[in-house]
């Protein structure tokens, strides 16, 4: 096992926490005080949801990506997804707070 295998199982260890947060707020099995005072609820658990589902999409793909690449391409690799991973994280953070305050 390599540099680049270990490096993906660890990117997709951290991808997993979000992931299932993002699909109880989704399902409604679990209700943080933060949305509970939102204006609308229901929105904001929506938006909330949203954003960790594709974020930690994103860090799922990343982690399965490193496992192909090849070690001469992982740097532009991580640099791009981080890229992305951040732009993503931004604008649906913007959304869900806007969901919160809606």
């Amino acid at each position: 096992m390599d540099e680049m295998m270990l490096a993906g199982i660890v990117v997709i260890a951290s991808a997993l926490p979000g992931l299932v947060i993002g699909l109880m707020l989704l399902t409604g099995k679990w209700d943080p005080v933060s949305i509970k005072a939102a204006r609308d609820p229901a929105r904001a658990r929506a938006a909330t949801a949203r954003m960790l589902l594709v974020i930690d999409a994103l860090l799922l793909l990343l982690g399965v990506a490193l496992f192909f690449f090849p070690r001469e391409h992982a740097t532009a690799l991580a640099v791009g997804s981080v890229g992305v991973i951040t732009l993503a994280a931004t604008v649906l953070a913007i959304a869900a707070v806007k969901a919160n305050k809606a």
